[in-house]
């Protein structure tokens, strides 16, 4: 979407206003005609562009570049690449702009992942983006004229739905509640970029019972096994017992919040030192945990009816891509697994209902078959 035009037009008389002078290309009256008209070709440009010259690859942007820039845009402009992007600095100057500027010939980049600190924290992110010499009017290359196409988005839907997708093919695979859950964790598991690890706890609850008695029992997890010790779980989280009695639970405080600010909004994290899960079945949906070495989990809830006065609720406990802001799109993902993981333990525990009544009927066929094998022998009897 372009920009209104006054507010285009405010930033591109702030770039021909800015004091060059102050940096190493000087005043812009003194600057390679070649290098103004890209200059003026880079303000009026649409999409996210930028241009690096000079010795220290002086930056020079447009409007939209500051989407790119994120909250570096307030001390970007003037500034040398070394000083705005120094986790990326080596690969991009030394290979790619080098390149360029000694072959003359520009590049394309399709998806290219970038680890960059421009919103709090080191952010995996993907772009499309051209790398074009700038020739000044002697033929030497001044500078680099790149476009850039933020492709993050589109690569995190791809690798998400690839996911879901694998839930879909595997949920007839289920064949009891367990299994549902060793399947979960299993797709879980191979893709674990997104949901590093994770972990499903079931507890069953009777209604309308005087004397509720609510455990949860952890069923399986990510993490590896070990016969002597148990499960292999890592020091940041914590307590994770196998088996958690949640009346205990009740009068827990789970108060304390911490806020992490980032670009798109402000987003609220329980700090806590054991799952909060009885909090969660008594608020329902989910619950954001931020964990001590400052990484962060999710709890989400879902839950079925096993029989008129029985329900089981399943709490899937996933932790977070430390490259990657928790925000409303990773919410609709975990959402997403944790509909799938619903419709998985329905279908289990339907064919667990139906392996019951199979067994039943057999029985019963059992009985009939005794029975009358019994009032067989005794009319034999009687004959004789």
């Amino acid at each position: 979407m372009s920009l209104p035009k006054n507010n285009k037009q405010n930033f591109i008389n702030a770039v021909y206003n800015f004091d060059w002078s102050s940096t190493p290309l000087g005043p812009m009256d003194s600057w390679d005609p070649a290098l103004k008209n890209a200059v003026a070709l880079c303000l009026q440009t649409e999409f996210p562009s930028i241009i690096y010259t000079g010795s220290d690859w002086i930056q020079i942007y447009n409007e939209a570049w500051q989407s790119i820039l994120m909250t570096k845009h307030t001390y970007a402009s003037g500034k040398p690449f070394s000083e705005i992007w120094p986790e990326i600095y080596e690969y991009v100057v030394a290979t790619q702009f080098e390149i360029v500027k000694m072959t003359g010939k520009g590049l394309f980049n399709k998806d290219q992942l970038y680890l960059l600190e421009r919103d709090g924290y080191i952010e995996e992110a993907y772009f499309n983006y051209t790398c074009s010499p700038v020739f000044k009017s002697d033929g030497t290359v001044c500078g680099m004229f790149c476009i850039v196409q933020e492709t993050t988005q589109r690569v995190l839907n791809a690798r998400r739905l690839k996911m879901l997708g694998e839930f879909g093919r595997r949920i007839t695979e289920a064949e009891s509640l367990e299994s549902a859950c060793h399947i979960i964790t299993k797709v879980l598991g191979d893709n674990n970029t997104d949901i590093p690890y994770a972990m499903i706890y079931l507890v069953d609850r009777k209604l309308n019972s005087t004397s509720e008695s609510l455990i949860a029992r952890l069923i399986t997890t990510t993490f590896d096994y070990d016969s002597k010790s148990g499960w292999l779980f890592p020091d940041n989280l914590p307590e994770t017992p196998e088996i958690i009695d949640l009346v205990k639970d009740v009068d827990k405080n789970y108060n304390t919040f911490i806020e992490l600010k980032r670009v798109a909004a402000t987003y609220s994290f329980l700090k806590c030192d054991s799952w909060p899960i009885q909090l969660l079945i008594n608020d329902g949906d989910h619950i954001k945990v931020l964990l001590n070495d400052g990484s962060q989990v999710v709890l989400l809830l879902t839950k079925i009816s096993l029989s008129e006065d029985q329900v089981l609720f399943a709490i899937l406990i996933c932790g977070i891509n430390p490259r990657r802001t928790l925000d409303e799109k990773y919410m609709e993902f975990l959402k997403l697994i944790t509909n799938h993981m619903n419709t998985c333990l329905l279908h289990a525990s339907s064919v667990e209902e139906e392996r019951k009544r199979s067994k039943s009927l057999a029985e019963l066929n059992r009985q009939k078959v005794l029975f009358f094998q019994g009032i067989s022998h005794e009319l034999k009897s009687i004959d004789l």
